[in-house]
């Protein structure tokens, strides 16, 4: 089983184009179904290109302060200790918790001299699966108002986990950044494939993603998107993909990788002989070939 992380540094790269696009490629090489998890949480679309409806599997939930004020004698003792800041006493009032802020850690809960905290859950997010033709797809979805984006990645990724040793390949799809959520799923990963852009802002984010990858020493792959628009840092963008050694791929941007993203659909599948694709089977010939080196 090898498992491929498609991340990048930046929002708008087409991280999830590319996710989609490339399963199916290795999918049609390797006649095998592919897996594919979507840790992008705060915006999960993977399931509108693959024109599925995803289902609940799981209820994603995390510790939440229960506070019983008969017990209370406000002494503020779990207000001095809340990390996070969540929990402050009004006069006449007592306790109260802003549950937004709130990060789970139950310190106050164990700081409490009268057990006047106790343990209560909270929902966060969801797990949910479906499946379209060649593609099982795994993804999670935070509650609208949490911020608990790296537990529902981290659920999520660790539910995958309990079956995908089942398929040849599994594609993770990331949002952007360098987070401890993208630390996740990079180490995790047997091959990451790095999508940036031809812009000085692309570039920029694109070396810091980088250096975390370089840093935990992972192989890695280059994908440039949107290659070939006017006005794209091309000479800078190659000069430091050359200098690191990287190997790199372009994935030119067309009118028919544009039409099918609008139809909601894979381009290989609207457009299978457009040169976008032809760069996608290019990519996923590259990555089976050096998977079975």
């Amino acid at each position: 089983m090898t498992v491929i992380t498609i991340t990048g540094g930046k929002g708008g790269t087409g991280k999830t184009v590319i996710a989609i696009n490339l399963a199916f490629a290795l999918s049609n090489l390797t006649g095998q179904r592919i897996l594919l998890i979507d840790l992008d949480v705060e915006n999960p679309c993977t399931y509108t290109l693959l024109g599925v409806k995803p289902k609940t599997v799981e209820e994603i939930g995390v510790f939440k302060p229960s506070i019983n004020a008969d017990l209370c004698d406000k002494c503020g003792k779990c207000v001095e200790s809340c990390p996070a800041h969540a929990l402050f006493l009004i006069p006449n009032r007592g306790l109260m918790l802003i549950e937004t802020l709130c990060e789970g850690c139950a310190m106050c809960m164990y700081v409490c001299p009268r057990g006047a905290i106790n343990r209560d859950r909270t929902i966060v997010g969801w797990i949910k699966e479906a499946k379209s033709k060649d593609i099982d797809l795994v993804l999670g979805e935070l509650k609208p108002g949490s911020r608990k984006h790296h537990e529902v990645m981290e659920a999520t990724l660790n539910h995958a986990r309990k079956f995908w040793k089942r398929y040849k390949i599994v594609v993770i799809d990331t949002p952007p950044g360098t987070g401890k959520g993208i630390y996740m799923a990079l180490e995790a990963a047997d091959l990451v494939v790095a999508v940036t852009e031809p812009t000085s802002l692309g570039l920029l984010d694109f070396k810091r993603l980088h250096s975390l990858i370089k840093s935990m020493g992972k192989p890695e792959v280059v994908v440039v998107n949107k290659y070939g628009l006017p006005g794209g840092i091309y000479e800078s963008m190659q000069q430091f993909l050359e200098e690191e050694g990287l190997k790199w791929f372009k994935l030119h941007y067309d009118r028919q990788l544009l039409s099918a993203y609008i139809k909601g659909a894979p381009v290989l599948h609207c457009y299978p002989n457009a040169q976008s694709s032809l760069d996608v089977k290019l990519i996923a010939r590259e990555v089976v070939s050096g998977l079975k080196k």
